[in-house]
């Protein structure tokens, strides 16, 4: 399915997780996500990077994979969306797509605005129990050396170990370097990837999303075919497995019959800066 409005075109593929492949400036022509094939195994015990690993797909109950009992034991690898087919239709200014599983409706309704993609979350409970759950946004930015990570309105970034870490200019594809990192959110926060083409800007509030992860591999992982790309990913807490943010106390719950609701949005900027 494809939305444009003459600055901005979207395409995704429905029946692969409403995988998103396209983010376009029209004005510059560049395509802001990684593309490439929708293909892979998208069984229960899958593995994400058996998908080839590009596009904006959605991770959701969990981004690592783990066993939570609430859900019945195995979470497969990036949560239980990617790759499988999901509704979608299209608007007068978008698309409205929809998954449906037994205990839960995940939708995620886009609006282009201008030089804007307006992104709003519903989750809805459809199960007996209440049902913890993350989620992060995974879109994977086609980065170019040199290119710059900007944010305000976040605390530090720290990595695994929760050491503060700078950031630094995009290095190129043979840097052999890779790394996820977590920040809070203070308020209302904007993180975006930029350089003398333009930029994509990613903006939400605290409300909406408690942190941000930073995904980056310059030709660091994995060993055989490495990639290069960039994920800037609003989440509901710095975690990548449920099972650990069920052991913090910091997972959220889904109570039967409750809806949710969550909103960001995402700015394609043409020039120096976003």
């Amino acid at each position: 399915m494809e939305v444009s409005n003459g600055i901005v075109r979207l395409r995704l593929v429905a029946d692969f997780g409403a995988r998103i492949t396209e983010l376009t400036d029209l004005r510059t022509g560049r395509n802001w996500i990684v593309s490439g094939e929708c293909r892979g195994a998208t069984s229960d015990d899958a593995n994400y990077i058996e998908a080839v690993p590009n596009g904006w797909d959605e991770c959701f109950p969990t981004v690592a994979p783990c066993n939570v009992s609430a859900w019945g034991g195995g979470l497969r690898d990036h949560g239980a969306l990617w790759g499988r087919p999901w509704d979608c239709r299209a608007t007068r200014s978008g698309i409205v797509a929809t998954y449906d599983d037994p205990r839960f409706r995940f939708r995620r309704a886009i609006r282009l605005a201008g030089d804007y993609v307006l992104l709003r979350y519903t989750l809805i409970s459809r199960h007996d129990a209440p049902l913890p759950w993350l989620w992060s946004q995974h879109c994977l930015l086609a980065c170019r050396e040199g290119e710059r990570i900007v944010a305000s309105g976040i605390g530090p970034w720290c990595d695994a170990d929760g050491s503060e870490v700078m950031l630094g200019p995009v290095l190129g594809p043979d840097a052999g370097v890779a790394g996820k990192y977590f920040a809070p959110v203070r308020g209302k926060a904007a993180v975006a990837l930029e350089g003398p083409q333009g930029g994509v800007e990613f903006s939400w509030r605290l409300r909406d999303a408690g942190c941000v992860g930073l995904w980056f591999s310059y030709g660091g992982w994995p060993a055989e075919n490495p990639l290069y790309q960039i994920g800037i990913e609003p989440a509901s807490a710095p975690f990548g497995a449920l099972s650990d943010a069920v052991k913090a106390g910091k997972a959220a719950q889904l109570m039967p019959g409750q809806s949710l609701q969550w909103q960001c949005r995402l700015r394609v900027a043409s020039g120096k800066r976003v």
